[in-house]
C-alpha cells in the first residue's frame, strides 16, 4: 500500500505541476459548460484534457452571516467537521481513504458561503465523488470531534487576540456592519462556541447544503456526461427544496463613520479604514475595481507612493473592494511604528480626500486599466483557479459572458466614471477607523469633527 500510496502522490504532485500551465492561450477557461441536475445542483464545467486531474469546488449559501444569534461560529465549526468521517469510516478511516487516492477533500467558510474545495487525478474521479458526496450526505458527526473542533478554534482565538493586525480587522468588521450578520467574526467567540452541539451542526447542515442552492464549479479532464453521471449517482440524495434561510438584508452605509482604538502592548500599530460599499450587480462595480486600483491596489498607488515611498511610513499599505452579496466593504489598511500612527492616519484621510474631490489623472486611468487587463489571464493561469472563479461566477450570479466581458468594460471605464465613483464612495466622513497599538492618545478628529 505504501508503494502504491507514493505512487499516487507522485502522480498527483506532477499532475498540480502541469495543471498550473496557462490555459487561455486558446481561449480555454473562458466559457463554460452549464446544466441543473435532478436536484436542482447548478453545475458549470470547464472541460480540459491537457492534464489528468480535475478541480472541483462546491457552494452552498450558508456562510458565516448564517450563523444563528448566541451560536456564531457554527458554519466555521461545520466546515472544520467537513472531512472528519463518514458514512461506516471513523475520521482516521476517512483520510486514510483519502490519502490512499491522493485526493484532496476540505471546506472553509467565507461570509457568504461555505466553499468545498476537492482536487484529484481523473483517475480516481469515481472515488473522489463518492467519498464528496459521503462527506456532504453521511457524515458522522462524532462527539470527539465536535469537542476538537471547538478546542482547535478557541485555541485559534486566543492567539488572533495576541495580534494587532487580526484584532482590527475584527473591530472594523463590528463597526461597518454593526447590526448586521456580517459583524461577526467567522470564527465565533470564545463564549458562543461553547454553546454549539451536535444538533446545531446537523440542523445547519440539512437547512443550508441544499440543492437549489448549490453551485458546483468543475475545471480540468472530464465530459459533460461524464460529469452529469457522477452528480446524479453521488448526489441524488441531496435536498431537492431552497433552504428555508431568508435571504440576507442588505447593509447599509452610515452617514457617518466613528473610530474606535485598542490598546496593545506592541511596537506597531495597525491601522484600518472602511465602509460600506456596493456589490457585483452595481453599475459601478468597475468603475470601482478601477478606483480601488488607483487608490491602494499596488506600487504604483496612490496611498503606496505617498506613505510608502514618500515618507517612508509602512512596509506596506494598500486598499481592497470585497463585493459580497449584501454590499461588501471597501477597506484601506496598513501598519506602522505606534510613534507615526497618527501621521500615516492624517496622510490616508488626505490622499482619499484629494483623490473624492479630484478626481484621476488620464495616465493614471490609463495605468490602471492596463494593469488590471494585462494580469487579468493571471487570475486563470490554472484549473484550481478556473474552479474557483466559476463558482464564484455561478454563486453570485454574474452571467455566462462574464469572463469574456470582464477586460472590455474594465477599458470602457472613463475619467468622468471614476470621478462619480470616488465622489459617490470616498466621504471620509463615512469611513470607520480602528487603530489597535501602543499610543498615548486616542485618534484625533478631523476639523469637520468627522472621523
Amino acid at each position: 500500500m505504501i508503494r502504491t500510496l507514493g505512487t499516487v502522490l507522485t502522480g498527483l504532485l506532477l499532475a498540480l505541476a502541469l495543471g498550473n500551465q496557462p490555459l487561455l492561450a486558446d481561449g480555454t477557461g473562458l466559457r463554460a459548460q452549464e446544466f441543473v441536475a435532478s436536484r436542482g445542483e447548478r453545475v458549470l464545467l470547464v472541460e480540459s484534457h491537457a492534464n489528468p486531474m480535475v478541480e472541483v469546488r462546491v457552494l452552498f449559501r450558508a456562510g458565516s452571516a448564517y450563523d444563528p444569534a448566541g451560536k456564531e461560529g457554527l458554519a466555521d465549526v461545520t466546515a472544520w467537521l467537513f472531512n472528519e468521517g463518514a458514512g461506516e469510516k471513523s475520521a482516521e478511516a476517512f483520510h486514510e481513504h483519502l490519502d490512499y487516492y491522493g485526493i484532496r477533500l476540505f471546506a472553509e467558510v467565507t461570509r457568504d458561503s461555505f466553499e468545498i474545495s476537492l482536487t484529484t487525478l481523473s483517475s480516481y474521479l469515481e472515488e473522489a465523488f463518492a467519498a464528496l458526496g459521503q462527506a456532504l450526505l453521511q457524515p458522522r458527526f462524532d462527539a470527539d470531534a465536535l469537542a476538537r473542533a471547538v478546542a482547535d478554534k478557541m485555541a485559534e482565538l486566543a492567539r488572533e487576540k495576541e495580534r494587532a493586525p487580526t484584532q482590527a480587522g475584527r473591530l472594523l468588521y463590528e463597526l461597518i456592519y454593526a447590526g448586521h450578520p456580517y459583524a461577526h467574526p467567522i470564527h465565533g467567540s470564545l463564549e458562543s462556541l461553547q454553546h454549539i452541539s451536535l444538533a446545531d451542526v446537523q440542523k445547519f447542515r440539512e437547512e443550508g447544503f441544499r440543492g437549489p442552492g448549490m453551485v458546483m464549479a468543475v475545471a480540468g479532464d472530464v465530459d459533460q456526461t461524464r460529469l452529469r453521471v457522477l452528480t446524479e449517482q453521488h448526489f441524488s440524495s441531496v435536498h431537492d427544496q431552497p433552504s428555508p434561510w431568508p435571504p440576507l438584508e442588505t447593509a447599509v452605509a452610515v452617514p457617518q463613520g466613528s473610530a474606535r482604538h485598542l490598546d496593545m502592548d506592541v511596537p506597531q500599530t495597525a491601522i484600518r479604514l472602511g465602509r460600506v460599499g456596493i456589490n457585483r450587480h452595481d453599475p459601478d462595480y468597475y468603475a470601482l475595481t478601477v478606483l480601488d486600483q488607483i487608490l491602494g491596489g499596488g506600487s504604483s498607488s496612490r496611498l503606496f507612493k505617498q506613505i510608502r515611498d514618500d515618507k517612508g511610513l509602512a512596509y506596506g499599505v494598500y486598499s481592497a473592494f470585497s463585493p459580497l452579496e449584501a454590499l461588501g466593504p471597501l477597506f484601506i489598511s496598513l501598519d506602522t511604528k505606534n510613534a507615526s500612527a497618527q501621521e500615516a492616519l492624517d496622510l490616508v484621510r488626505q490622499v482619499i480626500m484629494r483623490l473624492a474631490n479630484e478626481g484621476v489623472e488620464q495616465q493614471e486611468l490609463s495605468d490602471a486599466v492596463r494593469y488590471l487587463t494585462g494580469s487579468f489571464p493571471l487570475r486563470l493561469d490554472g484549473l484550481d483557479k478556473l474552479a474557483a472563479t466559476w463558482a464564484a461566477i455561478g454563486f453570485y450570479q454574474r452571467g455566462p459572458d462574464y469572463l469574456e466581458k470582464w477586460p472590455e468594460r474594465i477599458r470602457s471605464v472613463t475619467q468622468e466614471d471614476v470621478a462619480r465613483v470616488a465622489g459617490r464612495l470616498l466621504d471620509v466622513g463615512r469611513f470607520f477607523t480602528v487603530t489597535v497599538g501602543k499610543r498615548d492618545v486616542p485618534p484625533k478628529q478631523t476639523e469637520s469633527g468627522k472621523y
